[in-house]
């Protein structure tokens, strides 16, 4: 082949790699939302047992989040429990070369959860507090950067897995009858000393060890909470 063969054929594939290659950059918007069943309360014909709860705060403190590997930084508290027509609360904004990204992670550091539950005439109130940190990562979610574009990458948290009846059925029960029984004194608050005076009973907290009252069952449901992108999955770590 020619020098100048050689020259072209050279040219020709330095302009597929650049062509090949994504270019510009974009920003990524990082979001916390806790849909509507946060906002608006999970009605009693979602539930198994016809509690309808509502949520007058549901606040989160979120850390150490990445989006493709990139750290957003900082350390976020909000409340999700706060009307945002469907958005979500925003927690911060990352710009990135135009691509696809798939490492993303964060931490849920605490939540604090007031409301209360209504069925037939009753009303039960809760306030909890859950401390121990968790960790997400390896998230199911791919976020899509093109040049001058903004995208979303949403932490997603499910309020109603709190009332799960069970840690590994694919399909679990909602209940809240067994949280409004522990509620020993009839004052109609259902505190943490009471949950952990209480056994699980039908419960099923599957190999897991160590859970044994309703306190430690609703906190180990509550590594379960975080997703991304809405149904996307992560592999939860809980913190020491």
């Amino acid at each position: 082949m020619s020098r100048g063969a050689l020259t072209r054929t050279a040219a020709l594939g330095a302009l597929l790699v650049s062509c090949g290659n994504p270019t510009g950059s974009g920003t990524v918007v990082t979001m916390a939302y806790g849909e509507e069943l946060i906002e608006e309360g999970i009605p009693a014909d979602v539930m198994d047992d016809g509690w309808a709860i509502a949520f007058e705060r549901f606040e989160v403190t979120v850390r150490e989040v990445t989006v493709g590997g990139e750290a957003l930084g900082g350390t976020y508290v909000v409340d999700l429990s706060e009307a945002s027509d469907g958005e979500g609360q925003e927690l911060g904004a990352l710009e990135l070369a135009g691509g696809e990204y798939t490492e993303h992670s964060f931490v849920l550091e605490r939540m604090e959860v007031d409301g209360s539950a209504e069925k037939e005439g009753a009303t039960k109130s809760f306030s909890w507090v859950f401390e121990r940190p968790v960790a997400y990562d390896e998230c199911e979610a791919t976020t899509t950067v093109v040049d001058g574009g903004v995208a979303t990458f949403q932490i997603t948290v499910h309020a109603d897995h709190l009332f799960y009846d069970s840690l590994v059925a694919e399909q679990p029960q909602l209940l809240f009858q067994p949280l409004a029984d522990a509620d020993s004194d009839g004052d109609g608050q259902i505190e943490e000393v009471e949950l952990m005076g209480t056994d699980i009973g039908a419960y099923d907290p599957g190999s897991a060890g160590g859970i044994d009252d309703l306190w430690a069952f609703l906190q180990a449901q509550v590594t379960t909470l975080g997703h991304v992108d809405g149904e996307g999955h992560c592999h939860a770590t809980l913190l020491d």
